[in-house]
């Protein structure tokens, strides 16, 4: 019968998509998200590709190797442009530079980068990872450093080298870097650049074959235990910061790792290591097909949406604040849309900005109306506006009726509200056993409310009745029918 459902499902939704405005068929790639069953289907585009952006376009020479970009608070973008040595700052527009950094004037000394790696604005300060000179430089927008952050000269730092790859700062002046080779999480320091500890460390995962290793070296004398391969956990790639200053992470397993995407608080627990969430591909229900994602940059919008950027298929994931799948695009190829390798991602209210550091370009995705639908409907129902989410999440249903998301908003939305029967159809719509729960906890509670004094009558009742039997057993009352009425003898 399950079969079935899907099919009709299937086939709904390519009808509804061949009739539907604005249509995945003018994509140059695949796009689709998965339904309540996990099983991936078409879907409207939430975005489309519009442009590509060179480095000609913005009045500089070829870009070569982008290895990241960020916007600052005042809408400029910063492209750190690995292999030509340097940092461009461009317009909101990305139609003209504002600023190339190549050189700075630290307190006389002048220094150049070698192959940065990233940079970050925060405050009016650029935070720039100078990747092959072993160093972190900050400085002001006129390209005047004041810190310069190298290898930490502690014994906490094993690592031979200090090659940072990713760097950002966070609202208490702290500077945190993604460094290689290091597997303790981000490397942190303090605003004075002194070295601090690590961050955000990821965990190992407890597969049959990590515990098989702890066990036989628990039993290993210490020769033997040098020949023993070590389960470590995997590494960070990127890392992200919201607007009230949680940092998110990334790693590039190709397995799925416990800690693929991570919500870090400022004590280092991972907020999202509860939620039951597959980031990225889902594998098919018999798992013959599990697909591998390597997650190579992570970004959080103004909105509070979850970019994930795969680098082993060139896609974007896009969650909301609660890890539910909002849109998948993107892909590998060479049209417009699609990538031969990604290296960053950044994000507006409106568009999605990602980097190919083998096209040295930077495509830039605009925000359908479908998308700009399913991101309204969301923000209010992150804002817990869940009655005032329910229009636009019905006209999201009109246009995609198998979209997963709708369901559990309007669901959340009938809770509110106190229609729990309702809910509870749309929580099956869903395939939400939380939701439905919850649901049918309030149907049940309603249900009481509303007949307490039939159901304490009835109780009286029975309690009635089994004090009677139990009266006649012990006592040997015979129980008889008259017409003046129910009378007991005593038989003794």
């Amino acid at each position: 019968m399950q079969k079935y459902k899907k099919i009709i499902s299937f086939i709904s939704a390519f009808f509804m998509l061949s009739s539907a405005s604005g249509v995945s068929a003018a994509e140059t790639y695949d796009v689709y998200n998965y339904d309540r069953w996990g099983d991936a289907i078409p879907s409207q585009p939430g975005y489309t590709a519009v442009k590509s952006i060179s480095g000609k376009d913005i009045g500089v020479s070829d870009f070569s190797g982008i290895s990241d970009i960020f916007r600052a608070e005042d809408g400029s973008f910063y492209i750190a442009d690995s292999g030509n040595n340097r940092i461009i700052a461009v317009n909101s527009d990305f139609t003209d530079k504002k600023k190339v950094y190549e050189n700075f004037d630290y307190n006389g000394k002048i220094l150049t980068l070698n192959n940065p790696k990233s940079v970050f604005v925060s405050d009016d300060m650029i935070y720039i990872a100078d990747t092959d000179n072993s160093r972190i430089i900050r400085c002001d927008s006129d390209g005047k450093a004041d810190l310069i952050i190298e290898k930490p000269d502690s014994e906490l730092y094993k690592a031979v080298t200090f090659l940072p790859k990713k760097v950002l700062a966070d609202k208490t002046g702290y500077i945190y870097a993604v460094v290689d080779n290091i597997t303790s999480g981000s490397v942190m320091f303090k605003n004075d650049g002194e070295f601090s500890g690590f961050f955000g460390a990821n965990r190992v995962e407890q597969t049959s074959e990590v515990i098989k290793n702890y066990f036989w070296k628990l039993l290993a004398n210490e020769t033997m235990r040098k020949y023993m391969t070590n389960s470590v956990p995997a590494a960070i790639t990127s890392f992200d910061t919201d607007t009230d200053g949680f940092i998110y992470t990334c790693n590039n397993s190709l397995t799925k790792d416990v800690d693929a995407v991570k919500k870090v608080n400022a004590a280092g627990y991972n907020l999202f290591a509860d939620l039951n969430v597959d980031f990225g591909d889902r594998p098919s229900a018999d798992y013959s097909n599990y697909p591998q994602n390597s997650f190579v940059d992570i970004d959080i919008s103004p909105d509070g949406m979850i970019n994930c950027l795969d680098y082993t298929n060139g896609r974007i994931f896009q969650y909301d604040e609660d890890c539910n799948l909002l849109f998948i695009f993107g892909g590998k190829g060479y049209q417009l849309g699609t990538f031969k390798q990604v290296s960053a991602i950044e994000s507006t209210e409106a568009n999605v900005y990602v980097a190919d550091s083998q096209k040295n370009t930077i495509t830039v995705f605009s925000e359908t109306v479908f998308g700009e639908l399913v991101h309204k409907a969301t923000v209010l129902y992150n804002d817990g506006y869940y009655e005032e989410a329910l229009e636009p999440w019905f006209e999201v249903l009109g246009r995609d009726g198998n979209y997963r998301r709708a369901f559990v908003g309007i669901s959340s939305a009938y809770i509110n509200q106190g229609r729990y029967r309702d809910a509870m159809k749309y929580a099956k719509l869903a395939d939400s056993q939380w939701l439905y729960n919850k649901a049918f906890e309030g149907a049940r509670e309603e249900y009481i409310n509303k007949n307490l004094s039939f159901i304490v009558a009835v109780v009286i009742i029975i309690a009635a009745g089994a004090f009677l039997l139990r009266y006649r057993k012990k006592h040997g009352l015979h129980i008889r029918q008259t017409p003046d009425g129910i009378k007991g003898d005593d038989v003794k």
